[in-house]
């Protein structure tokens, strides 16, 4: 028994030192884990003034809240970056990026176009202050897109005012979208309303002139010019083709001024409610009103 004693003893020993052994190993495995940490959590816990000053954490930042799709803070991002690194590598990639988060975040022609504004500005800057990036081609696809989303806003409302004999709104909206989105697809139905409009205030010589420069000028085929020629028949009761042949280009570019009459009837409401028509009150302007 003697015997025995020691040997247990050194038995226990054994097992007491391999159980502290372990101890490290479980340890080096929690600092593995602990390094394994989400990139973007390790960003914000970064010191603040590199926070935000450090372009690569800015630019990750952006990145993952445009990756999480919060188009709105990818956008505070994006322009933080450009404002303190406007010559960095990645300031084209960033102005692109920025141009592109307003773009997401644009809604259906009835609501308001203020991303889609912001979107086309940014994209129009990246062409300017970065002639030849990477990302030009696209740059001038979402241009495109803007122009037409915009030109669609202004048809709807003007639209709208015109079904509300508004015709002072709605005159100015038409025109203010046959001068900055010609080359609309919205142009034509623009100019046919804008033509009916003044023939229901009773100026049927400015209605003739304009649906003839559309049929001229646009000879497309669509709803729109169809829609004019049986107007300016109505109007004129002579054959379309005889008109349109007989015509000239017309030099003016702007409307003359309304007839009396019927024009009372077409004053703007004081305040038009923006649950009537879908839109903020910043479309409530007059005729020569910026809006």
């Amino acid at each position: 028994m003697r015997g025995f004693r020691p040997v247990v003893i050194a038995a226990l020993a054994a097992l007491y030192l391999a159980g502290c052994s372990s101890t490290p190993k479980t340890s080096k495995t929690a600092d593995s884990t602990t390094q394994k940490v989400d990139a973007d959590e390790q960003v914000l816990k970064q010191d603040p003034l590199e926070r935000n000053y450090d372009p690569h954490v800015i630019m990750k930042r952006a990145e993952s809240f445009f990756e999480k799709d919060d188009y709105a803070e990818a956008g505070v991002e994006y322009q933080h970056f450009l404002d303190l690194h406007k010559t960095h590598m990645l300031a084209p990639y960033a102005q692109y990026r920025l141009g592109l988060s307003y773009f997401k975040q644009a809604s259906t022609r009835d609501r308001d176009p203020e991303p889609v504004r912001k979107s086309m500005e940014g994209m129009e800057k990246l062409l300017k202050e970065y002639p030849g990036s990477t990302y030009e081609s696209d740059a001038r696809g979402r241009i495109k897109e803007c122009r037409e989303h915009l030109a669609s806003y202004e048809l709807y409302v003007g639209k709208h005012y015109y079904r509300q004999t508004a015709y002072l709104a709605a005159l100015h909206r038409f025109e203010g979208l046959m001068k900055h989105y010609p080359d609309s697809e919205a142009f034509s139905e623009a100019s046919y309303y804008l033509a009916r409009t003044y023939a229901d205030l009773g100026a049927n010589d400015r209605a003739i002139e304009y649906l003839t420069q559309l049929l001229k000028q646009r000879p497309k085929k669509d709803k729109a010019t169809h829609d004019s020629q049986v107007l300016l028949a109505k109007l004129t009761r002579r054959p379309v083709k005889e008109i349109v042949a007989s015509s000239s280009p017309s030099t003016s570019k702007l409307p003359l001024p309304l007839p009396n009459g019927k024009a009372a009837s077409s004053q703007i409401p004081a305040f038009l409610p923006s649950s009537e028509l879908g839109l903020p009150p910043v479309i409530t302007c007059g005729l020569n009103v910026s809006c």
